[in-house]
């Protein structure tokens, strides 16, 4: 009986064991089972999240290659050219584009869809929202100024004409990852984009170039009549050239007595007269102008050397007629033709003043004008914070301008003294910074002056420095202890200097401002030829540009410009015309200005200056003279390297330009766009989901 009742008490407990082990058993099972589920439940969560987002992505970029093709698109010609009627119907004066034909015809054209190998696809849509067409080319209210069709030249009314517009747009680009999926997306961008129309209604062709093109261009060459007490004027002993040279005239060459040392020309010749003038050192009266490349004078063959050929006869190419390019280029980023000149108005808003940068300008009384009501100072676009614009407008002369490269990075230094007030200006390309010092400390703002004017430049540094008045002295750093140049231009950056005259309306003084003295050397950090004149560095950003608009470019040789002055640069000097087309003349029924010029018409005594290195080219209304020579030099002997960047299209920033009929058949008008990138307003994201859509900005 003892043993029976232990060994079911034994047994009792055992089966109380295992009843508590198979409940640990299933409570394990249940917490496996829960964990299971839920490791499932989120990876299946952020498998549908990925692929959500992963749809989503790729609709954004879906969206967003729609709207990279639109930008493509709205450079193209076909947005501006598609409502054309072919040929084109054109009247002189009149814009050209039709404001109902063109928004039909523009918003059918970029209404696309592209699908992907993904299953993803983009749908776009334009909606142009307004049109600014140009008025008639007779209107004459100011403020219509720069949104005026433009003939190209009253004095060469087949030349055609200019007609600016600006289109806002809004474009949608609908993408989608996999249709019907939560993968779309929409951007939307608002924005603006300027183009120019050149127009011709006699058929043909034109051109548009940059007058840097030229070594030499001169609009008016008499070798008969030279202003000052000498019987002839031309190219003669030590000219060297090796870009395009040309005239609208006709050309004078001489040599010394012997026929020695004639004129070399490794560049392409051209003027529009017929005949040349050919004349030696001593010969007396300068003989008649001949149809030939070479002349016999008094015995002696003067015989340039035309190593790429001389052409005589050619059409002529008309010479630019102001600086409004240049003033307006540091308010916008510039256009390669003249837009008109800046309003009072749009100065007043557009800049500040230097040693005010916090403090917008007053509303000016007559915005409308395009006389600028500015008091004498340095001017920046700006909004205090960010430089926003292109450039430098100063108003009233500038008794000292020196460029100046930082050697220790990539900064453009450039100083202006008005009077007693120095305003130093730092363009720093690395940091993205224009540092502007006043004379009462420091102010950096963000960006830099950024050349806008063509798109395949890529929106390079550079600026625009425009000083309405006079540049009385313009010089780089100096020289160094060798004697050497110090850059004067840094390597990554571009700059043309502007000095705009303006009429005054006073018949003995018309034009006041627009000139330019030389007082120094300019060179690059980087060169762009070797000693030799051989082209190095091809590829070198730096680019000086100088441009006298109804003034000249002063080289004195009374000691203030050092001997042998070097200067890298593509200079040009061109007169004012009025409203006809005609230049503003002097008390001596000269025209004022448009001319490259060394004081030597009273030459007697004056001393040899050496060499003007010119590494670039010169373009002038009219010839003047460095130089004279009376059987020794006075003055300075022109020694002209070429800038073969100039052959490419590597100019000068804003730097003065021509349109010329390219001589096609005549016939039918033609019609070619100008046009420039899409200036963005605004940019918003908007995803399509459940609910509403969410936006982004």
């Amino acid at each position: 009986m003892l043993n029976t009742e232990k060994h079911s008490k034994r047994q009792l407990s055992g089966d109380s064991e295992q009843g508590m082990a198979l409940i640990g058993v299933m409570l394990i099972m249940s917490l496996m089972l829960m964990l299971a589920l839920a490791v499932t439940f989120t990876s299946l969560s952020d498998k549908s999240i990925t692929s959500n987002f992963k749809n989503l992505t790729s609709g954004f970029y879906a969206a967003e290659a729609g709207v990279n093709n639109l930008h493509r698109l709205l450079r193209n010609d076909k947005f501006v050219l598609a409502s054309l009627p072919n040929p084109p119907q054109v009247n002189a004066g009149q814009a050209t584009l039709n404001p109902n034909d063109f928004i039909v015809a523009a918003e059918q054209a970029f209404n696309t869809t592209e699908y992907f190998p993904n299953n993803a696809q983009y749908k776009t849509k334009v909606k142009i929202t307004d049109l600014q067409v140009p008025y008639p080319a007779s209107d004459n209210d100011p403020s219509h100024a720069a949104n005026r069709v433009k003939l190209i030249n009253p004095l060469y009314p087949q030349l055609g004409q200019v007609e600016p517009y600006a289109v806002t747009y809004e474009l949608d680009s609908v993408g989608e990852g996999i249709s019907g999926l939560n993968g779309a997306v929409t951007l939307v961008e608002q924005g603006v984009i300027n183009f120019k129309l050149l127009v011709s209604g006699n058929g043909g062709g034109l051109r548009v170039g940059s007058f840097a093109e030229f070594a030499l261009f001169l609009d008016r060459f008499d070798p008969y009549n030279p202003q000052g007490p000498f019987i002839y004027q031309g190219l003669g002993p030590g000219d060297r050239f090796s870009g395009r040279v040309h005239t609208n005239q006709r050309f004078g060459f001489w040599t010394v007595a012997d026929g020695s040392d004639a004129p070399t020309f490794h560049g392409h010749v051209t003027q529009s007269d017929n005949y040349a003038s050919y004349y030696r050192y001593g010969a007396g009266i300068p003989p008649p102008p001949v149809n030939a490349d070479s002349d016999i004078v008094g015995g002696v063959l003067v015989a340039p050397k035309f190593l790429a050929g001389f052409d005589r006869g050619v059409a002529p190419i008309p010479p630019t007629g102001n600086a409004f390019d240049q003033a307006r280029a540091v308010l916008d980023g510039g256009y390669q033709l003249s837009a008109g000149p800046p309003t009072d108005g749009e100065l007043h808003s557009g800049l500040r003043l230097v040693s005010d940068l916090n403090t917008p300008l007053a509303d000016p009384k007559d915005p409308s004008s395009t006389t600028p009501t500015l008091t004498p100072g340095v001017y920046l676009p700006s909004d205090g914070e960010t430089f926003s614009g292109s450039g430098i407008y100063v108003m009233g002369n500038v008794d000292d301008l020196q460029l100046s490269a930082d050697p220790s990075g990539n900064r453009q230094v450039i100083k202006i003294t008005q009077g007693k007030q120095t305003t130093t200006i730092v363009i720093d390309m690395d940091a993205g910074t224009t540092t502007v010092d006043a004379g009462d400390g420091t102010r950096t703002l963000r960006g830099v002056p950024k050349d806008r004017s063509i798109v395949e430049k890529g929106n390079r540094s550079a600026a625009s420095l425009y000083v309405r008045g006079d540049v009385n002295s313009f010089h780089g750093p100096g020289r160094d202890g060798s004697g050497q140049s110090i850059p004067a231009i840094d390597s990554d950056f571009a700059m043309t200097v502007t000095a705009g005259g303006f009429a005054t309306g006073d018949a003995r003084h018309p034009v006041q401002g627009g000139n330019i003295t030389l007082t120094g050397d300019l060179t690059y950090e980087t060169p762009v030829v070797d000693a030799a004149g051989n082209p190095i560095n091809p590829g070198a950003n730096n680019v000086l540009g100088m441009f006298a608009s109804g003034g000249n470019i002063n080289i004195p040789s009374d000691g203030r410009a050092p001997d042998n002055l070097t200067v890298n640069a593509s200079i040009a000097a061109f007169e004012l015309r009025d409203p006809a087309g005609n230049p503003y003349l002097d008390g001596n029924g000269q025209p004022v200005g448009g001319r490259v010029r060394s004081d030597v018409l009273d030459f007697y005594g004056k001393p040899f200056r050496g060499n003007f290195n010119l590494v670039g080219g010169e373009q002038s209304s009219n010839y003047d003279n460095l130089g004279v020579y009376d059987g020794q030099f006075h003055g300075y002997m022109y020694k002209g390297k070429w800038d073969p960047r100039y052959d490419s299209g590597q100019s000068p920033p804003f730097y003065p330009g021509y349109v010329v009929d390219t001589g096609g058949p005549a016939g039918a008008p033609t019609v070619k766009a100008q046009t420039n990138s899409p200036v963005i307003l605004s940019y918003k994201r908007v995803y399509y989901g459940a609910g509403q859509p969410a936006v982004v900005r």
